[in-house]
C-alpha cells in the first residue's frame, strides 16, 4: 500500500528529502520513527481540505510532520 500511494501522490518537496537525510546523519539510531513520504502526503492533503489554518501538533522529532502540515 506504502508504495502505491507514494506513486500516486503529488511528489515530497525536496526540503523533506533534506530532513531525512539530516535526521540519518546526525540521529540515525532514531531516523525509523520519521513519518515518511506516504504519511506526509497524507498529512498534508488533510490540511489543505479542511482549510482550517491552524494545526496543533503535539510532540515532534524533526520537523517532517510539520513541514507537511505547512505545505
Amino acid at each position: 500500500i506504502d508504495d502505491y500511494s507514494v506513486g500516486h501522490s503529488t511528489p515530497s518537496p525536496t526540503i523533506l528529502e533534506e530532513v531525512i537525510q539530516n535526521t540519518i546523519h546526525h540521529l540515525a539510531s532514531g531516523s525509523h520513527m520519521i513519518s515518511g513520504a506516504a504519511q506526509g502526503r497524507f498529512l498534508s492533503s488533510i490540511t489543505s481540505i479542511t482549510r482550517e489554518g491552524r494545526v496543533l501538533e503535539i510532540g515532534t522529532f524533526t520537523g517532517y510532520a510539520t513541514i507537511c502540515f505547512l505545505e
